[in-house]
């Protein structure tokens, strides 16, 4: 029996036609973020009309497969900052789990810890996962920033200035409502969350930056999508921001 008393959870994500590399996606979530409370989660996913040669739409069944509540965004052009902005557009609770379509879990999560941290902690913004194995320290290293060990299980960033990710994350509804009417259209969503970026700084200056995790724990999540790329004609721009993936 599902605990009604848990706060929903909107996922968001943002995809394009590659519903294979969707479906391993969605069922990692499952396993992992879900545990067979499926009730909980509203599916708000963006697919951009780009990528294999398939209908949007079996996107769309892909999704539904997995999620009973889904909401779906099939735009004319392919943006990425657009899909972001649309799919945050869209959200409800007060926590919600950010991801793109070509990443998994390497092991279950407990997202209800994660949410009692972010309620815990006023001004952290949000939680992330991390790609990388952390270190046994209680002070590291890692995307390019010092972190240091809380005992209630999550490190937090030395500094506001280019900590924010995309990739798997847990955010309060409350920054996103901040930062949403400040997002562009023109710089990668991710990259619109740095210092350098004025109409951000506003914001980002004032919120903390979490990463979900102890010391000496493995990689959380996995970047499949490099096998995509591998076995198809698209890629990331050389140059300039990525807005939408470019064939070669």
């Amino acid at each position: 029996m599902n605990d009604t008393s848990k706060p929903k959870i909107d996922i968001t994500m943002t995809a394009v036609l590659r519903p294979l590399l969707l479906s391993e996606t969605l069922i990692s979530i499952k396993e992992n973020i879900c545990q067979g409370d499926d009730s909980r989660y509203r599916l708000i996913i963006n697919i951009d009309p780009i990528g294999l040669d398939v209908d949007p739409l079996r996107i769309v069944k892909t999704a539904k497969k997995n999620f009973d509540n889904v909401v779906y965004n099939i735009p004319d052009v392919a943006s990425f900052p657009r899909a972001v902005k649309w799919v945050w557009s869209q959200t409800q609770t007060p926590y919600i789990f950010h991801i793109e379509d070509d990443w998994i879990l390497n092991k279950k999560i407990d997202i209800d810890s994660m949410i009692d941290i972010l309620k815990k902690y006023d001004t952290l913004s949000s939680l992330r996962l991390s790609k990388f194995s952390i270190p046994r320290r209680n002070k590291i290293t890692l995307f390019d920033s010092s972190w240091v060990y809380n005992i209630d299980g999550f490190y937090l960033a030395k500094d506001w200035k280019k900590q924010f990710g995309l990739n798997l994350i847990l955010i309060k509804k409350q920054f996103i409502d901040q930062a949403l009417p400040k997002m562009v259209d023109h710089v990668n969503p991710e990259k619109q969350f740095r210092e350098s970026q004025k109409y951000m700084r506003c914001v980002i200056k004032d919120w903390k930056y979490g990463m979900y995790g102890q010391p000496g724990d493995g990689a959380a999540v996995k970047d499949i999508g490099r096998r995509w790329i591998n076995n198809t004609k698209y890629h990331k721009p050389k140059t300039g921001p990525f807005l939408t993936w470019e064939k070669r």
